[in-house]
């Protein structure tokens, strides 16, 4: 028998989806059988509030197959029976369950706002460190907000409790005047000079920290150009419109236009989302070799060729002459 409590642990069960799966709710139980293997071994899968396993019979004779749970069992049947087996577990966790580690009403208020004003959702990125999420900025791939669970000690507090923390950049020359190691603390595990800490148990009002979000989002952009957030997207937008019939820019050469030669990837993102593709132009931008862009966001490089070439642009092999058609004006 196999526990599935510790995978389990940090995740919310769907249970309405486990019925939709296949699962029978026999009594408090919900329970799942298949057949793997050509049938010669049935996988039964049992959970509920008090209980979570699932273990292999052999059809044959009826009896558990323990061996496929024993680490030092080797061999291709055993390690194509367990590849089995193993899938169709995952596959339930994956499609009836979601991760959920930070469990503070505080937390979950937090997590529902970042989902709902910007779209993004928590990234588990360390399978050791299962209980640490970043979200990061679309446009750049930036982080601007860490979670984590750490003992209050940590926090130089005189406490082991565990608690829910967040992490957000922070202006390096306001910085000292937000700390207080009491509600705002030094960035934990970040750069103490541009991050700082929370904890996530309604010490510090929620709004308050939402305003911090807004903030760190706006630093995970970059303040080069002056620009952050919507106000440099539009900016991007209205540089589109003034690109002359027949002539086309490069992602560099945007960003230069807005002062940091370095956003170029985030132009890219922010082209992507672009939300009309007659008013803002963007089937003129390519890349610095001229290439058409294979996930142009208005049908792929085959419209972005079409709305090209009708304006007179030729198009050649995926590829339009820079030395001919590139706007030389940047300002």
């Amino acid at each position: 028998m196999r526990n599935l409590s510790y995978i389990l642990k940090n995740r919310t069960i769907d249970y309405n989806k486990l019925l939709k799966y296949g699962f029978i709710k026999e009594n408090e139980k919900y329970i799942y059988r298949t057949y793997i293997y050509d049938n010669q071994f049935e996988v039964n899968i049992i959970i509920s509030d008090t209980e979570k396993y699932s273990k292999l019979i052999d059809t044959e004779n009826k009896i558990e197959f323990a061996l496929v749970d024993v680490e030092d069992a080797e061999g291709q049947f055993i390690g194509n029976l367990r590849q089995e087996y193993e899938e169709i577990i995952g596959n339930i966790i994956k499609k009836c369950t979601k991760k959920e580690v930070f469990k503070s009403n505080q937390s979950q208020e937090i997590i529902k706002y970042i989902k709902q004003k910007y779209n993004d959702e928590l990234e588990f990125l360390w399978k050791k460190f299962d209980d640490n999420a970043i979200c990061r900025n679309k446009q750049n791939n930036k982080w601007y907000a860490v979670f984590l669970k750490i003992s209050e000690n940590k926090l130089g507090l005189e406490s082991d409790n565990q608690i829910e923390i967040i992490d957000l950049r922070y202006e390096k020359d306001k910085i000292g005047n937000i700390l207080d190691n009491k509600k705002v603390f030094p960035g934990y595990h970040m750069n103490k000079k541009s991050w700082i800490t929370m904890k996530l148990d309604n010490s510090l009002a929620t709004s308050a920290i939402y305003d911090l979000i807004d903030n760190s989002y706006k630093l995970s952009i970059g303040n080069k150009c002056g620009f952050t957030g919507d106000n440099l997207s539009q900016k991007v937008y209205d540089y589109l419109t003034i690109i002359p019939k027949g002539k086309v820019v490069t992602y560099k050469q945007v960003a230069e236009y807005l002062g940091n030669k370095g956003l170029a990837r985030v132009i890219g993102n922010i082209l992507h989302k672009n939300p009309d593709g007659d008013k803002y132009p963007c089937y003129k931008v390519l890349n610095s070799k001229g290439e058409l862009a294979e996930a142009f966001v208005f049908g792929g490089k085959e419209i972005q060729k079409e709305r090209l070439e009708n304006e007179g642009i030729k198009v050649i092999n995926n590829k339009v002459d820079l030395n001919i058609y590139q706007w030389k004006q940047n300002k």
